[in-house]
């Protein structure tokens, strides 16, 4: 087991740890999509171990379009501004079409889809920066912003997309023939290490759910 399947199952617990916390908002959803993260995540892990000959690229590459799809649905539930919620609920059918672009005439079954990846890597990083820049406006401005779940979620995802950016935009460099094993090196340590504060902040997000309810239901 990899560290960073490790931190996906501590995520994956803790929602389901907090699930009555969560069911009453749209966080529920993250028990099935971190269940199905799992699930991919261990099937890519069996096919290292017993050494699968034939590409999984085209499961990563569908998974990769619904947690877009899936982070969008959360930032158009999220978004307090009319115009954002909008955007969000475009990029949804955008994403799905440009996925499916990438696979029939650019990038095909046989290649991680980087492309799709950039593509929606540039939103998301968009959509938390634009959730940030609502919660400095006036009416939210005196709000405690570490307080709010769907916060750490955007730090996750923030940093995890950055950091995509950029490892994805050097990914056929690192895998040229002339670093080879050292470009696998060194796009694992950083992946992982991003799947670590992915996860850790996603798994925050769900405690502070749970603390928030409580504080709720307190007498006062």
């Amino acid at each position: 087991m990899t560290v960073a399947f490790l931190f996906e199952l501590i995520s994956l617990f803790t929602a389901i740890f907090c699930y009555k916390d969560l069911k009453a908002t749209k966080m529920v959803f993250f028990i099935p999509f971190l269940l199905l993260t799992c699930i991919i995540e261990f099937i890519g892990y069996l096919s290292i171990l017993y050494a699968v000959r034939e590409q999984n690229y085209w499961i990563y590459n569908v998974f990769t379009t619904c947690e877009f799809t899936f982070y969008a649905y959360l930032f158009m539930h999220n978004f307090k501004l009319p115009f954002l919620r909008k955007v969000a609920s475009y990029f949804i059918p955008l994403i799905i079409v440009f996925s499916i672009t990438n696979f029939i005439f650019l990038q095909g079954t046989d290649h991680f889809h980087t492309y799709t990846i950039l593509f929606g890597s540039f939103f998301i990083v968009l959509f938390c920066c634009c959730y940030f820049y609502e919660w400095i406006l006036p009416e939210q401005i005196n709000q405690n912003l570490l307080k709010q779940p769907f916060f750490w979620v955007c730090v996750g995802l923030l940093l995890f997309y950055l950091g995509s950016v950029i490892i994805n935009a050097l990914f056929e460099y690192l895998r040229s023939s002339d670093m080879v094993e050292e470009g696998k090196h060194i796009y694992g340590l950083i992946n992982r290490s991003l799947i670590v504060v992915l996860y850790s902040s996603f798994s925050i997000s769900f405690i502070l759910c749970r603390n928030n309810r409580k504080i709720s239901l307190s007498p006062s």
